[in-house]
């Protein structure tokens, strides 16, 4: 009995843990460049960066001898009070492509400046459908789920597997513990 409810319980837990990572979406994040403090200390390294829609910019830098920070001329983005270590990150987001001049406010003078050139996000086209009559889809996606084929059949097996397990066992017992009976209802009837 306890291990029926052993296989039962371990069976659940794969059926969860498969289902729960068959609908899984790996997101498509954006690049990250990284803008430090070049060994000056009052420059910005890379000075002019190329980037798109999504991409994000982390301001990053540790132990400087000044104390700095990034901070765009309109105010999209701000790292913060000066400081000598900073780990700032500003994701650019669809719509916001242009170009983007961000300053150390107080080393700005000194010509502490940065520019951040943001391109439209890449238009990602799908390729035209060979077969458009096709009723039936590769990938059996329907309003957005997805059928986890392998996942499931796999599941399913070792379900049906474990269920078969189960019922010889009880079956079996219970024939032979019938034969033991009538095995002990002929030696009576003999014996009488």
């Amino acid at each position: 009995m306890k291990s029926t409810i052993l296989v039962v319980m371990c069976s659940v837990f794969l059926l969860s843990t498969v289902m729960a990572t068959s609908n899984y979406e790996i997101q498509d994040e954006g690049e990250v460049v990284v803008v430090s403090v070049d060994s000056t200390n009052l420059r910005f390294s890379p000075e002019t960066i190329t980037i798109f829609e999504g991409d994000s910019v982390r301001f990053f830098w540790s132990g400087e001898l000044l104390a700095h920070n990034a901070v765009e001329e309109n105010g999209l983005f701000d790292s913060g009070d000066t400081s000598r270590n900073v780990d700032y990150t500003y994701t650019f987001k669809i719509g916001e492509n242009g170009t983007y001049t961000y300053v150390c406010e107080p080393h700005e003078s000194l010509g502490m400046v940065g520019t951040i050139i943001v391109q439209s996000a890449p238009i990602e086209e799908e390729p035209p459908d060979e077969n458009p009559s096709s009723d039936i889809e590769e990938n059996s996606e329907t309003d957005g789920f997805e059928v986890p084929h392998v996942e499931l059949g796999l599941v399913i097996g070792i379900l049906l597997l474990i269920f078969q397990v189960i019922r010889i066992r009880s079956f079996g017992g219970t024939k032979l513990e019938d034969a033991e009976n009538q095995e002990e209802g002929l030696e009576a009837e003999i014996l009488d």
